[in-house]
């Protein structure tokens, strides 16, 4: 522990800082900023890590934009001491970057005690191809932190900080997954699985490379896969302004990577990204299958709102991401308002929710795809061939689309995928994996 404000904080370790009254705690993980931004603002992830070692943390309430509450108890799994409760309110939140709050120990009423509040303010950085994370918390004075320094409250933090080490490793799998730097310097992280021709398996929205596991192991069995995570997800990484046109620079690293050449597979959302990459990449592209893309080019179906994306970006700026999830549901997808408190009640939603700001990603690629009008003419020539999957038991504007899809480029064929609805790229990876090998391989 330093005890000297003008301490280097490039390294790891506390620092009492008794000129401005504060104590500064850094870890840096392997981890990329968006998994750690996850485990502190994920009420059940946080639960896994937070506290000293020894102690269990429980969760009340996390909602986390300015003026929201984190509401948490901890408490040592012997029984040794009365649990602890604490109150954090938010006034900044600034996703993947910071988290600023006012802290303060709680009665059993969830009432503030006598003993002040702590301003404390969490940083997220990448560094190198993972991130570091810095904790600043203040005092009103400097007996109160010496109160601090005497409790040990930053090495609570430090063991804290250990513990979610933990969880970060933990939940990467056992997997280790690869990462390059983009032409913009960003990183990217993938993996590559199999043996055969390749193809690189495009994700959907609000998912990281793990929401296609499932077909990526089926096509492993006759393909050298690669799935990886799309920038703001996952272990990559999400500089600012978001350019759709950096993603087609991932996608061309990755076929350079797959050894110069690679069909590209993709479900709903994701389509979009794979055609301008099929078109942009030319003869690179060996073959492209698309399952159910949700263009909307005349009346069957509603077309996507002309203000959703700056609708979207204005909830996930304010913080309010599961906000931002209810919109995409119920003006997107057409989910009934009296069928999102189940969907609330399901775990899923707080993955959807940590990955909101994707939505407004996808809806600039997807922008002039949804809106009810003819698909453009001129965004893509793509020479290689295309398979438009759609399952028989799906909504009638899926057909639709692939079928004006197949009126516009040369080489279009139309599947169908029997007894499978939309879910089926995610859900039913079997029948997919094999009507993607009797494609590709014909």
């Amino acid at each position: 522990m330093s005890d000297d404000m003008n301490d280097d904080m490039n390294d790891d370790g506390i620092v009492i800082d008794r000129a401005h009254n504060t104590l500064r705690i850094s870890r840096t993980y392997a981890a990329g900023v968006e998994r750690a931004w996850w485990a502190w603002t994920d009420a059940e992830a946080i639960t896994k890590w937070w506290g000293p070692a020894g102690w269990a943390a429980t969760v009340y309430e996390m909602d986390v934009r300015p003026g929201g509450s984190w509401r948490f108890q901890i408490a040592p799994e012997d029984g040794s001491a009365a649990p602890v409760r604490g109150i954090a309110t938010y006034d900044r939140v600034v996703p993947r970057a910071e988290l600023s709050y006012e802290d303060c120990f709680a009665d059993d009423e969830w009432q503030p005690d006598d003993s002040g509040t702590f301003p404390t303010t969490v940083t997220f950085t990448t560094a190198g191809t993972g991130c570091r994370v810095e904790v600043e918390a203040g005092f009103p004075d400097g007996p109160a932190l010496q109160r601090a320094v005497e409790l040990q409250m930053a090495e609570g933090y430090a063991e804290a900080l250990d513990r979610l080490d933990d969880l970060l490793e933990s939940e990467r799998g056992d997997m280790i997954m690869q990462t390059f730097s983009s032409t913009d310097g960003t990183t990217i992280a993938y993996e590559k699985t199999g043996s055969g021709p390749a193809v690189i398996v495009v994700s959907n929205v609000a998912e990281d490379h793990t929401g296609v596991a499932g077909l990526a192991k089926e096509l492993s069995e006759h393909f050298t896969v690669i799935t990886f995570d799309r920038r703001g997800r996952g272990a990559s990484g999400d500089p600012q302004p978001y350019d759709p046109a950096r993603e087609l620079e991932d996608i061309a690293a990755l076929v350079d990577i797959a050894g110069g050449s690679a069909a590209l597979a993709s479900g709903s959302g994701g389509c979009g990204i794979t055609l301008d990459a099929a078109s942009a990449l030319g003869d690179k592209v060996t073959g492209v299958y698309l399952y159910e893309p949700p263009f909307i080019v005349d009346g069957s179906r509603a077309p996507m709102p002309a203000d959703y994306v700056e609708r979207m970006e204005a909830m996930v700026a304010a913080g309010e991401r599961s906000e931002a999830v209810e919109y995409f549901m119920t003006e997107m997808i057409g989910v009934p308002a009296e069928y999102l408190g189940a969907m609330k009640a399901d775990p899923s939603w707080g993955e959807m929710a940590r990955y909101a700001h994707t939505y407004a990603y996808e809806g600039r690629i997807l922008r002039e795809l949804m809106d009810g009008t003819p698909l453009p003419a001129g965004r893509w020539s793509v020479d290689a061939p295309v398979a438009v999957s759609v399952g028989s038991n799906t909504e009638p504007f899926f057909q639709v689309g692939a079928d004006a899809l197949a009126a516009l480029l040369p080489k279009v064929t139309v599947l169908s995928l029997p007894d499978q609805d939309h879910g089926a790229f995610w859900a039913a990876p079997e029948p997919v994996a094999a009507q993607i090998r009797a494609f590709l391989l014909a």
